[in-house]
């Protein structure tokens, strides 16, 4: 074994450990094992920064900014809020408006800032309607994950997926072209969920 791969090997256990202890916020951790790559000498410091310029990396930190800001200013909780009350005690139509709604907010919000945001009401309705929480939870999981398909912006993979197509030569996404495979399997998805 090189020195160079005993180096990487102990930057990623101490990073590891870091991760899992949490005595660090994970984006302080990611910066530390940037700057020890590039201090080690493993890296150049061109290299180290080089992923800051990567659009893929860039729409990732939008869609962060975005779903902190939605969360932050409230919107997100006022429309979940208000979709919430239109349920009844019907448990398909719970079903389906918790599951279409998380999967159109995942289309432009980050999966799990989606998940906290709708979190407390759907605890508050099982509580309300005394069904077990896992009935409403799990299908809010699924429809987050499902939703996120939709846009170019909903999951990192497309996102990079597309900068990979540009880096080839080839016509990079748009938008909404996932659209009409991510609409289909949020549908089928929602079906599944409140039939089977």
């Amino acid at each position: 074994m090189t020195p160079e791969i005993m180096t990487v090997l102990g930057i990623l256990a101490v990073a590891i450990l870091l991760f899992v202890t949490e005595w660090v916020r994970m984006d302080l951790v990611a910066l530390m094992v940037l700057a020890a790559l590039a201090v080690a000498g493993l890296v150049t410091p061109a290299e180290a920064l080089s992923g800051f310029s990567n659009p893929a990396a860039v729409t990732v930190w939008a869609i962060l900014i975005l779903s902190g800001g939605l969360a932050r200013t409230g919107l997100a909780g006022v429309i979940g809020r208000r979709l919430m009350k239109l349920d009844g005690n019907n448990e398909t139509r719970m079903l389906v408006i918790i599951m279409i709604t998380a999967g159109v907010m995942s289309g432009f919000m980050n999966t799990i800032g989606v998940v906290a945001l709708f979190l407390p009401s759907v605890q508050d309705i099982s509580r309300r309607t005394k069904r077990p929480p896992s009935r409403l939870l799990m299908p809010l999981a699924f429809a987050s994950l499902l939703g996120g398909l939709n846009t170019l912006i909903g999951t990192p993979p497309n996102s990079l997926i597309s900068a990979a197509r540009a880096d080839a030569g080839l016509v990079p996404f748009s938008m909404f072209d996932f659209v009409p495979v991510g609409l289909s399997i949020l549908a089928a998805g929602t079906l599944y969920m409140t039939l089977v």
